[in-house]
């Protein structure tokens, strides 16, 4: 029996022990208490992990994964049972893993290479040295954002951290008035963020051209140095903040020549980081002169389009990625992919409250009218609802199916405007040119 070993996880991630117990795996699940992406998630919310530890042979935690402790554990586990693979689906967890799968000798991505791809200014320098598409960059210390030093680069750029996630403390800046206020907010985001998140996202941010481009994710897995691209998507924004992603459309819509293009361009990209293995998550923008990369993500699709993927392929792809890291060839491309569908975030505009006079029972018939399936925006009345600033603090999500990507999007912000009804509150919703 394979011993497969699963640090940190995202929610979604959490479906990933049934995969390797349906494989027939021994799984054991290391969930550390400090800098964990499971934690911020479900906070104290143990009964949400439940469900899921029914397929974990062995449940260990741990005080954090950057002492010595848990190289120790690790050692310990493989002497009792010797471990046949190290995975994390968690961003917090990818680089600790990368070290100790290194050490241990089990197939992970090698921890110098990840290192190089997943700190966004090294990823950067790497690509400009290979003379690959990318935009202009340079790098500034928090101390010298707030201390009013003023970036070279022209405006309109982005800012974000050169290490982070779910689009914290990051900004698209379109004019003076849009970086005055990233700067304000940053220092009061910094004062107030939970320290889980505080820890884990770098104080050193990338200053970085603007590319006014439609996005796109590639979900691909390396074997051997090749790419295989398993889904393409596009991902639509909220109509009032670019840096808001609402949702995860699959396949993108792209024709062949186009998603050849974007495959071709990630080959590249890999090829030249010496990234050749793994399971990746990457965001890309496309515009005229084809496509730019926005960042690696070593680890599985996030939010629920795992099980979207699954919905529309009869595919789970926590078992491709268990597969892989037990060292089995994959053979897979985006052909499997014959009906479309798109992961709708469900979150409030301004913040506020459910309307105390919501009934809960009203949500069914919405959903059936959509003939949506999936479900996780659930709420109570007079419930608390946090303003949408990032991909942290959404009421929920639904997967809505249709045979076109962009005919499934125009249905999720149909639905959204009258979820917006039932509940009393406004949600954000989408914009594309795509949706026009």
């Amino acid at each position: 029996m394979k011993h497969v070993v699963f640090v940190d996880s995202t929610v979604s991630g959490l479906l990933a022990f049934e995969a390797a117990k349906r494989l027939g795996c021994h799984v054991t699940f290391i969930h550390q208490r400090d800098a964990s992406f499971l934690t911020i998630s479900i906070k104290d919310d143990t009964s949400r992990l439940e469900p899921y530890l029914r397929y974990v042979d062995a449940y260990l935690r741990i005080d954090n994964l950057e002492g010595g402790e848990f190289s120790r554990l690790l050692a310990n586990l493989h002497a009792e049972r010797p471990i046949d693979a190290l995975i994390s689906t968690s961003e917090a967890a990818i680089v600790p893993v990368a070290r100790e799968a290194q050490r241990i000798g089990t197939l992970y991505p090698r921890y110098e290479a990840l290192c190089g791809a997943v700190y966004k200014s090294r990823l950067r320098e790497t690509l400009r040295a290979h003379g690959l598409r990318s935009p202009d960059f340079e790098v500034l210390s928090e101390e010298q954002l707030i201390n009013g030093v003023v970036p070279s680069l022209s405006l309109p750029f982005v800012v974000k951290p050169t290490r982070g996630f779910a689009k914290q403390f990051s900004a698209i800046c379109h004019s003076q008035t849009d970086f005055d206020a990233f700067l304000a907010e940053l220092r009061q985001s910094r004062k107030g963020a939970d320290p889980m998140i505080d820890h884990l996202v770098s104080r050193d941010y990338l200053v970085e051209q603007y590319i006014d481009g439609t996005l796109h994710s590639a979900e691909v897995i390396v074997q051997d140095s090749k790419v295989s691209c398993f889904a393409t998507t596009i991902r639509f924004r909220a109509d009032y903040s670019e840096i808001l992603e609402m949702t995860a459309t699959m396949p993108s819509g792209l024709d062949a020549a186009q998603r050849d293009e974007i495959k071709a361009y990630v080959q590249a990209v890999f090829s030249a980081l010496g990234l050749d293995f793994g399971l990746y998550h990457v965001e890309l923008l496309r515009d005229a002169k084809g496509p730019c990369l926005v960042e690696i993500n070593a680890r599985m699709m996030g939010s629920v389009a795992p099980q979207m993927y699954r919905m529309l392929t009869g595919i789970d792809p926590f078992e491709l990625l268990v597969r892989l890291h037990l060292g089995e060839p994959i053979l897979i491309d985006d052909s499997v992919l014959q009906r479309a569908g798109s992961v709708v975030t469900v979150a409030s505009r301004n913040g506020g409250h459910i309307a105390h006079d919501y009934d809960p029972d009203t949500l069914q018939p919405l959903l059936d009218k959509y003939a949506i399936r999936f479900c996780t925006a659930h709420v109570a009345p007079g419930q608390a609802v946090n303003v949408y600033s990032g991909n942290i603090g959404t009421i929920g999500h639904v997967i809505v199916e249709d045979d076109c990507p962009h005919s499934a999007a125009k249905k999720g912000n149909r639905f959204l405007r009258e979820l917006s009804s039932l509940y009393g509150l406004e949600l954000a919703t989408y914009t594309g040119a795509e949706l026009a």
